[in-house]
């Protein structure tokens, strides 16, 4: 009797189903023989999975062993052999970084073969099979399987990455694969270049200070969840020179429109973005100490005996010269700014450099060294944060120690607060200052920084500045003189419309209103018109030692300022 039709095509499905099903379990042992052996082994994905659980201070895990050694060593050979780096830098990094490598699709075959180990490794990584094991291990829900966002980045020696969230766009879980130094040699954590994980003190307020430092090495993969005002995190200086920290960054991403678990506005928050965190960091005007008194325009003419002899208590009498006062103001009308050097009297000046060396060598500031995050509070100095903005030391509203910095720098700004010097700045700026806020800083190596913020307050403001950067040798000047190792002040126009932390900041196009290295006893002023963008750039833990100064702004009323 012969098989009826029916039969027969059954038989051909069961041949074909498992032909398909051959063909599948080929292909995903294909990707898990990328991955390190036991990757995906279940014993392996519960170890991930409950260490993720147990996370803080949100969820994350590290993974000592992600790819096949054979495959990583390829990666890394064709990475430094066909790649390109592009240096960037801004007021929040500076890196060493490719193009996205979700571009190699559109290359040509020749260029695709000559990156054939990257293309490898980058489509393993997105695979399903991977996919489905960051979903498990992490708890997240659905991955996209079609956008890929991933670039190999360096650090080199002073690259770093500050305070930040990482929430851009559809960003689900953020990953680093790691390929520092040499692949044979262990990287020393003294080298730098941690992943920091920051607590947060309430959602979009991170603490000062980290609680997880992952310092990187070979074939070593992190990963945590993105999430909205908590999860921020930065990437410690890279301090050692001739062994770049290379890592391939990436995210996957919540799934897209048509994709199994697409859910409309999934990645939605309530959360502020980085921007308008920096944007709510900027004070009202009545945060502004106003004066007692009210000047007319005859305050601009001239100094009065009594501002004369308290003014020379601690400035240069150069300064207090009414002929080169003019000539100052000419500078400054013409270019709405001026730096002066030399500005303290010898004599004052001599105690605040030899009191702020002593203190930067107790830190061990003045070695090209990481401090320890914590080093240099002492007095009356506390960190003044949150680092989603800044960092840096402030000296208390009320200095109640003898700590001979502490001291001598309440001396100073009490010098800004006065009457005289109010008068002065009227006279030289041909502005009359109606309230005043500031404070004395100390911006450490290798943590502190201010990111750019905006005068959003509708008219300009003086900008008075009276910077101490350590500075014990001609070396030492030189090197800040070149920015190269942080702790100027930089002037810049705003980006209007933009909302996106990773586009709003400048770019090499853009340039700079006015760039001023950090001096020794200079004093800096600048009118500040609205909608203009200032920061000082994060001090490298290779500076000569830290950027000490006094900064107040001066408000200014409306008529004044159209006059200035």
């Amino acid at each position: 009797m012969s098989p009826s039709t029916a039969e027969i095509r059954t038989s051909d499905n069961d041949r074909t189903d498992v032909k398909r099903m051959k063909k599948e379990d080929e292909i995903r042992q294909s990707v898990k023989d990328k991955f390190f052996p036991g990757l995906f082994e279940q014993e392996s994905r519960d170890t991930i999975r409950k260490a993720v659980e147990v996370s803080q201070p949100y969820p994350h895990c590290k993974i000592s062993k992600l790819i096949n050694d054979d495959l990583l060593r390829r990666v890394h050979k064709e990475i430094f052999s066909k790649l390109n780096f592009t240096t960037k830098e801004t007021d929040i990094y500076k890196v060493n970084q490719t193009g996205d490598l979700a571009n190699i699709d559109g290359l040509d075959e020749k260029e695709r073969n000559d990156l054939s180990s990257l293309f490898e490794l980058r489509n393993a990584i997105y695979s399903k099979e991977f996919r489905e094991f960051v979903s498990e291990v992490t708890g997240c829900g659905a991955l996209s399987p079609t956008k890929m966002d991933m670039s190999v980045n360096t650090y080199t020696e002073g690259c770093h990455l500050l305070n930040h969230d990482d929430v851009i766009g559809t960003r689900r879980i953020s990953f680093i694969l790691y390929m520092p130094g040499d692949p044979d040699e262990h990287w020393d954590p003294s080298f730098g270049g941690a992943l920091e994980l920051y607590p947060v003190i309430e959602r979009d307020t991170p603490a000062n200070e980290p609680t997880v430092s992952v310092p990187p090495q070979w074939n070593q993969f992190a990963m945590f969840t993105v999430l909205p005002g908590y999860s921020f995190h930065s990437v410690e200086e890279v301090v050692v020179k001739g062994k770049p920290r290379l890592s391939i960054q990436g995210w996957f991403h919540f799934p897209q429109e048509g994709e199994v678990g697409y859910k409309k506005d999934a990645e939605k928050s309530d959360s502020l973005s980085t921007l308008q965190q920096l944007e709510a960091a900027v004070d009202a005007k009545e945060n502004f100490e106003q004066y007692k008194t009210e000047l007319d325009d005859e305050a601009t003419l001239g100094l009065s005996e009594e501002d004369l002899i308290e003014l020379s208590t601690w400035m240069n009498p150069i300064y207090l010269n009414t002929e080169f006062i003019a000539q100052i103001t000419d500078k400054f009308l013409d270019e709405s700014a001026v730096q002066l050097k030399e500005i303290l009297n010898e004599e004052l000046f001599s105690k605040i450099k030899a009191a702020t060396f002593k203190c930067d060598e107790m830190d061990n500031f003045t070695k090209a060294i990481m401090p320890p995050h914590g080093t240099g509070i002492r007095g009356d100095w506390v960190v003044q944060g949150s680092p989603v903005s800044q960092r840096f030391l402030k000296l208390a509203k009320d200095v109640k120690s003898n700590e001979e910095t502490s001291v001598l720098f309440g001396q100073l700004r009490s010098y800004f607060q006065s009457e005289a010097f109010r008068h002065w700045l009227a006279v030289l700026s041909q502005a009359l200052p109606t309230g005043y806020r500031g404070m004395a800083r100390r911006f450490r190596p290798g943590h502190d920084f201010t990111l750019a913020t905006t005068n959003v307050r509708g008219q300009a403001v003086l900008d008075v500045t009276l910077c101490l950067a350590t500075t014990p040798n001609t070396e030492a000047a030189e090197k800040w003189e070149s920015c190269e190792f942080g702790g100027y002040e930089c002037y810049m126009d705003a980006h209007e419309g933009d909302d996106d932390p990773a586009t709003y900041r400048f770019n090499d196009d853009d340039g700079a209103l006015l760039t001023m290295a950090a001096g020794q006893n200079e004093l800096s002023l600048v009118l500040k018109d609205e909608n203009v963008m200032r920061f000082v750039k994060y001090v490298s833990a290779r500076s000569p030692g830290a950027r000490w100064d006094v900064s107040f702004e001066y408000d200014l009323p409306e008529e004044q300022e159209e006059k200035a």
